[in-house]
């Protein structure tokens, strides 16, 4: 997906005669800390709210002010993979799109690329979870797929990340089934580390065997 398919359609920009209360009021009001200013379609800066909070007088001009130059920007067609990057880098509220030109053409709020991060991981989907630990020279995505096929478990994503406390791979997989047992023999049999493993059906298991625990405790 592309940045300009992120782009929120309900966020406001700020023009050079707002001042520095009304831009504290709609950051306020969309519950964010920061917003683009823009002149003539032009992006110039992204005002931050602690800026702000430093003025004397709240009630000056953003065209007479001081506005930091600070201007972080995704290209429109760009991947939500780079806006995701700079989001992280430069612990942003928003980030503004452009074009070549520079012409604002909207932002991508903290909502929007979470929604869609939910999407291409499959959170919303049933299914259990399923995390993996394994040294990073014997990463095989092509193996562990096998695996899962063998078992009939479909990989609705698949994510890792370094770990550094123990400098081993971690490998999450989101699946479609709830009863992971088959697939978990099988990776413990291909010598694989399952270091956590969730599903909604062992915790409905779980609350069952707490509720009936409840019951025979209050009938003795």
């Amino acid at each position: 997906m592309l940045a300009q398919e992120l782009i929120s359609t309900v966020v406001p920009v700020l023009h050079p005669m707002d001042t520095g209360a009304k831009a504290l009021r709609l950051m306020n009001e969309f519950h964010l800390t920061q917003l683009p200013l823009v002149v003539d379609n032009k992006y110039l800066s992204l005002v931050e709210e602690d800026q702000i909070l430093d003025w004397e007088d709240p009630d000056l001009l953003l065209e007479t002010a001081p506005v930091s130059p600070f201007k972080p920007a995704v290209m429109e067609g760009a991947h939500f993979y780079e806006a995701l990057k700079l989001f992280y880098d430069l612990k942003l509220s928003v980030l503004p799109v452009i074009t070549r030109e520079g012409e604002y053409q909207g932002l991508i709020t903290k909502d929007n690329l979470l929604a869609i991060l939910a999407q291409y991981n499959g959170v919303k989907e049933p299914g259990g979870l399923l995390v993996l630990e394994v040294e990073p020279r014997d990463y095989s995505l092509s193996e562990i797929a096998r695996i899962a096929e063998s078992n009939e478990v479909t990989l609705l994503s698949v994510n890792t990340i370094n770990n550094p406390g123990t400098a081993k791979l971690e490998v999450l997989l989101k699946t479609n089934r709830q009863d992971m047992q088959g697939l978990v023999a099988t990776f413990e049999r291909f010598n694989y580390t399952i270091k956590y493993m969730f599903s909604e059906e062992l915790e409905e298991d779980l609350l069952k065997k707490n509720y009936d625990l409840l019951m025979n405790y209050i009938s003795m």
